[in-house]
């Protein structure tokens, strides 16, 4: 055997151990997509799992060949078509618990309506399959997945839903005019004239001029007397309040000041739980976000909300752009703990946030939980 014998033999055990290798990792890689990022928020459910960052639902199923194929491949094709049946079986069971708000489930509108019955059962037949895996026995796993954004909300989502404007400034008050300006409707009244009373002439002696009498010495009018005003000493300027401690996550994100482009509100350890409808109210429960702002194409195109479970990966999250605030909840609220409400002085904050920029108006929130 020659030298060159040798190193085709070396070459060929080389590509055959890559190859061994990239099989055995290609399974892995398909696994990490469709379990999401590292700080994604996903929810195992049956046989499935909900990304609620992503805004998808997966579902897998399982199909064995048949024992009456011709041959192999119809085995195998039909093995493939009986799997991505119970794939969309196990998607629609998922997508019919999937939380709308804090009260109800997809699986209500769909009890009410025929029609949201049929629009939801056609979204779910129009899910697409994403991963394909044929098993040592013959069988085929197959995972489907679809959006949850765009036809799904379009049919739970009600036609009077959503506001038409951002979180309204107070109004102004009408100017109250001046009292100096006189009013044209009415016709100026000339000051009443005073007739003084002249006095009677004295008798007239024969021979005797009649005496003038003689002008009265004016008075002199005393100057009004103007009271003068105490001086008003500057008040002291009050010093800035200091800022709200940080934890450990939130120290890396820094909101820069100005117009915010999007809101983080960090919900951790407060159990809340995601959904497609999600509120963010004060602590007298009067809404601050969801339908008397978002319009409902808004709502159905983009998703009300999207969730994280980190602060930093939520914050350099493209949903909110390049300057969101951070906020931290206060409690969960609602039956299923799926709105999130806010401390009074961080309600405030928010509301004076939103009346300066239309984030809100256009989703631009995330949740962390």
């Amino acid at each position: 055997m020659t030298s060159g014998d040798a190193t085709k033999r070396g070459r060929r055990r080389v590509i055959l151990i890559v190859g061994a290798l990239f099989l055995l990792a290609a399974p892995v890689w398909t696994f990490a997509q469709l379990s999401g990022m590292t700080g994604d928020a996903v929810e195992n459910v049956g046989q499935g799992s909900i990304n609620w960052t992503s805004g998808e639902v997966f579902a897998t199923g399982i199909g064995a060949p048949p024992s009456t194929a011709v041959n192999p491949a119809q085995a195998r094709a039909m093995a493939e078509r009986a799997a991505f049946v119970v794939a969309l079986r196990n998607l629609l069971e998922i997508v019919k618990g999937v939380r709308v708000d804090s009260e109800s489930v997809v699986e209500n509108f769909m009890v009410k309506s025929d029609v949201i019955k049929t629009r939801v059962d056609g979204v779910v037949r129009g899910a697409m399959p994403v991963k394909k895996q044929y098993l040592s026995d013959g069988s085929v796993e197959i995972t489907v997945s679809m959006k949850m954004r765009g036809a799904l909300l379009d049919a739970i989502v009600p036609e009077h839903f959503g506001g038409t404007t951002v979180i309204p400034a107070p109004l102004q008050p009408a100017p109250v005019p001046s009292r100096n300006v006189p009013d044209a409707k009415r016709i100026p009244q000339a000051p009443p004239t005073v007739v003084k009373p002249q006095p009677s002439p004295s008798p007239t002696v024969p021979g005797q001029r009649p005496e003038t009498p003689k002008p009265e010495p004016s008075k002199p009018v005393p100057a009004p007397v103007v009271p003068q005003q105490p001086e008003k000493k500057p008040e002291p300027t009050p010093a800035p309040a200091a800022p709200a401690p940080l934890t450990a996550d939130q120290s890396s994100v820094q909101f820069k000041g100005g117009k915010a482009t999007g809101i983080v509100i960090d919900g951790r350890g407060l159990g809340l739980r995601p959904a497609l409808l999600p509120k963010v109210v004060d602590p007298e429960g009067q809404e601050i976000y969801v339908g008397q702002v978002v319009t409902r194409t808004n709502a159905v195109e983009q998703g009300v909300a999207g969730y994280a479970k980190d602060v930093s990966a939520a914050a350099n999250n493209f949903r909110v752009t390049d300057n969101p605030a951070v906020i931290r909840g206060m409690r969960s609220a609602g039956a299923a703990r799926t709105d999130i409400m806010l401390a009074q002085a961080d309600a405030q904050k928010l509301r004076e946030l939103s009346r300066d920029a239309n984030f809100l108006q256009y989703c631009r929130v995330i949740i962390v939980y």
